[in-house]
This record gives structure tokens, sequence and C-alpha cells, in this order.
């Protein structure tokens, strides 16, 4: 019998390129995911602050709607009741907000809790 003996080499990748190529997947992963986390985290932030100018802007133009109506300039007890129906809704049964005993609160994504003082007598929010 005689076997004829190629010089042709096979492809594909060797085991050694595959690991290099996975360790290379991996630091990429670690430098990915700790700045994906701060971009979450920031985009929440920004989010409350706006939804917290909301409130405060409507809380206001809620009590110059009852100073032309009244005469007299007077806060909602909810600030949520300042806000048209459908940005109400949306905040407190989707959103995680919610208005208890003089405070807003919002639960963020990480379960954890951020509260607002909401004053009715000055329409305050802090």
């Amino acid at each position: 019998m005689n076997y004829k003996i190629s010089n042709q080499r096979l492809s594909g990748f060797t085991l050694i390129e595959l690991v290099i190529i996975m360790v290379i997947l991996g630091v990429l992963a670690a430098i990915a995911v700790p700045r994906l986390g701060s971009t979450i985290d920031s985009s929440e932030v920004s989010t409350e602050e706006a939804v917290i100018g909301n409130l405060r802007s409507a809380v206001e133009v809620y009590a110059m709607d009852q100073v032309v109506a009244n005469s007299v300039k007077s806060y909602p007890l909810n600030p949520f009741d300042a806000l048209d129906v459908k940005s109400k809704n949306d905040l407190l049964y989707s959103k995680g907000w919610w208005f208890s005993s003089g405070n807003i609160r919002h639960t963020r994504n990480d379960g954890s809790e951020v509260t607002w003082a909401y004053n009715t007598s000055t329409g305050e929010i802090n």
C-alpha cells in the first residue's frame, strides 16, 4: 500500500487561536458591563429629575388656576393630581411612581427607592 503524504493544511482554527479569541472577548465584556451599568443609573437619575421638574411646573400651573378661579392660591393635596390624566396614569400605574404621606416616591430598576418631600401649603418639592 502506498500512502500519499499531502502538504495541504486543513482549514480551520487551532485551539490556541480559539482560546486567544475567548480571552479577548472576556476582557472586552469586563470593560463594557460596568460602563453600561453606570449609563443606566445616570439615565434613571435624569428621568427622575425630568419628572420632578414637570411635577413642579404642573403644581404651579394648578396653583395659578386656583388663583384665577377662587382668588386664593392653593396647591393640590396630591401633586400628581396637577398632571393631565394620561401623564398621571402613565407614571402612577406603570413607571413605579406613587405619592403617600406627603412624599413622592419612585422605585428604580434595581429596586432602590428615591423619595422627595412635597409641601401642600407651599407646593415645594424637595
